[in-house]
């Protein structure tokens, strides 16, 4: 597996920085830690209307725009989780709090890793070339990008679970992207976070 440094890893496989820290992120790298978040993550994007993922979404968009300014990253990161996590305190219940942590999580990741998916040549091709607002083309243009990873997911592994069976997709998944980082540029981190915004952002309310 592809490391990358200590403050993306704590997003997404729930170390201390994670919104969505818990009990077993003392040991994260374990295969059955990591597939019970993936599943944990994908069960929040089931339960959670997509209009109300796309307005944290463009919450964290605004924070990053105006409150989160840094050429530091870990400076950065810790700016956003912190917003994100009082923004998901704002939530009603505790389940919809405790969702609203994993799919922020994911946002965050996906946040930092832009310039991985879109290099500084493309977003200069698309500053000139867009003809509506360059955060909506590049939003468009990341999800294409996820769309190729999940794609080439189903078509490797083809894995039939059932569609509450989060379990079997996020150890498919989980599997899939330590290939992926084999073969790609691409770390486990990103390639899961990817996925995972891709496809609980794909479904119909």
């Amino acid at each position: 597996m592809r490391i990358l440094p200590l403050y993306i890893n704590a997003l997404l496989i729930l170390l201390g920085l994670s919104v969505s820290y818990n009990s077993y992120a003392d040991k994260p790298y374990l295969q059955k830690n990591r597939v019970s978040y993936v599943s944990k993550v994908l069960k929040a994007f089931s339960e959670t209307p997509v209009n109300t993922i796309f307005n944290t979404y463009s919450y964290i968009n605004v924070i990053e725009n105006n409150n989160c300014r840094s050429s530091l990253s870990d400076l950065k990161v810790e700016c956003l989780l912190s917003y994100t996590k009082n923004n998901c305190k704002e939530t009603r219940s505790v389940k919809s709090r405790s969702n609203c942590e994993l799919y922020s999580d994911i946002i965050v990741v996906n946040k930092i890793s832009e310039k991985t998916f879109v290099n500084r040549s493309e977003r200069y091709r698309m500053l000139r070339n867009t003809n509506y607002d360059f955060r909506t083309a590049m939003s468009n243009r990341l999800q294409q990008k996820y769309s190729r990873i999940v794609t080439e997911y189903y078509l490797t592994r083809g894995e039939n679970c059932g569609d509450k069976d989060f379990y079997c997709l996020a150890s498919g998944l989980d599997q899939f992207c330590l290939g992926y980082t084999n073969t790609h540029s691409l770390s486990w981190q990103y390639c899961m976070s990817a996925s995972l915004w891709f496809i609980g952002t794909s479904k119909i309310d």
